[in-house]
């Protein structure tokens, strides 16, 4: 098994370390699974986890649709 570990670097309410074992044939499909996990865990919400990795764009402000 290989492991992914994250430790944040200041103090928060949110997790501070994180580590996930991972088997060693593991695809970039379950590595892709894996950091939405591992983003989810850190206390990003499911909505913009969606967007970062599923390639959308969060949507425009009011001032972004008038400034286009």
């Amino acid at each position: 098994m290989d492991k992914i570990t994250y430790t944040r670097g200041t103090y928060s309410k949110e997790a501070q370390k994180v580590e996930l074992e991972v088997r060693e044939d593991m695809d970039i499909y379950d590595f892709k699974i894996l950091c939405k996990r591992l983003a989810a865990s850190l206390g990003y919400s499911y909505k913009s986890i969606e967007e970062a990795f599923d390639n959308k764009q969060p949507p425009k402000s009011i001032k972004q649709i008038l400034k286009d």
